[in-house]
C-alpha cells in the first residue's frame, strides 16, 4: 500500500491536501467497482471514494475528500490508473451523474454497468417503502419488479416483458417510470459477455458497510488524516494473508 499526498492550492490560496491511496497489487484489474461513502469528521462532511477489483475483490485505490459525494474523488483515481495504463474494460457502480460524468472522460470505452440493487432500491420508494411491503399485493408485484432487474439475460426481453406488466399494472406507473430511464443501464452486461461483469455492485457496498462498522468502534476519528489511517488500517486487516 502507498501514500501519495497532493496539494493542491486553490484561489483563496488555501492549500487543501488529497492524500489518495493506491494498492499496487490490484491496479492490472480490468473490471472494477466504484462506489462512496459519507462521513463526518469535524462536524463536516467527508467523502471516502473506493476503487475495488471484481474478480480478486481486492481493493485499488481509494481517496477521503472534504465534501459529499462529488466526481473530483472518481476522477483522482481513474486518472490514476489511466496514467498506470491500466485497461479497464468493465465499471460496475450506483447511478452517481458525477461518477457517470468522470467514467465517460476517462474511460469512454468501457462498459458501464449501473447496478440493478440500487435501481430496485428506486422502485422500492416509487411503490411506497414500508407502507408497500404491509399491503396484499406486494408479494405478486415485487417478484415482478425483481424479474424485470435480475430476471433475464438481455435487454430485449426485459423490455418486452416491462412493457406486459406496465399494461397489466397500470396503477404502479411511477415504479415502472424508474425502468423506463434505467434499464438500458442495467443490461450493459450483455455488451460483454465474456468479461462476465456482475448485475450489482453489492460486494464493495459491504466491503463499505463493513468499514462503516468498525469506524463506529474505534476513535481518533475527530481529524481527516486519522480517519483515512484508520481506514486503511482496517483495509490491511480485512486482506491480510493468513500465516501458515
Amino acid at each position: 500500500m502507498t501514500a501519495y499526498r497532493r496539494i493542491q492550492r486553490t484561489q483563496s490560496n488555501r492549500v487543501k491536501i488529497k492524500w489518495l491511496i493506491i494498492f499496487p497489487k490490484a491496479t492490472k484489474s480490468f473490471k472494477i467497482y466504484l462506489d462512496a461513502k459519507h462521513f463526518v469528521i469535524g462536524k463536516k462532511p467527508y467523502t471516502f471514494y473506493l476503487a475495488l477489483d471484481v474478480d480478486s475483490k481486492l481493493p485499488i485505490a481509494c481517496i477521503l475528500l472534504p465534501r459529499y459525494e462529488l466526481r473530483e474523488g472518481y476522477d483522482c483515481i481513474l486518472k490514476y490508473l489511466l496514467s498506470k495504463n491500466c485497461q479497464i474494460k468493465a465499471i460496475i457502480s450506483d447511478g452517481h451523474k458525477g461518477l457517470f460524468s468522470s467514467v465517460a472522460d476517462y474511460y469512454p470505452n468501457a462498459i458501464h454497468q449501473r447496478c440493478a440493487a440500487h435501481v430496485l432500491q428506486e422502485v422500492y420508494r416509487k411503490l411506497g417503502g414500508r407502507r408497500f411491503t404491509k399491503t396484499i399485493i406486494a408479494k405478486q408485484i415485487w417478484p415482478i419488479m425483481k424479474k424485470i432487474a435480475l430476471g433475464f439475460d438481455n435487454y430485449f426481453s426485459a423490455k418486452m416483458y416491462l412493457g406486459k406488466m406496465k399494461k397489466k399494472y397500470p396503477h404502479y406507473k411511477k415504479a415502472f417510470a424508474v425502468f423506463d430511464n434505467q434499464l438500458k443501464y442495467i443490461y450493459q452486461f450483455e455488451n460483454s459477455k465474456r468479461l462476465n461483469i456482475p448485475r450489482t455492485s453489492n460486494q464493495i457496498e459491504n466491503f463499505m458497510g463493513f468499514l462503516q462498522q468498525r469506524l463506529k468502534t474505534m476513535r481518533g476519528t475527530k481529524t481527516p488524516n486519522n480517519t483515512i489511517r484508520i481506514l486503511c488500517s482496517l483495509i490491511a486487516i480485512k486482506f491480510k494473508k493468513p500465516t501458515k
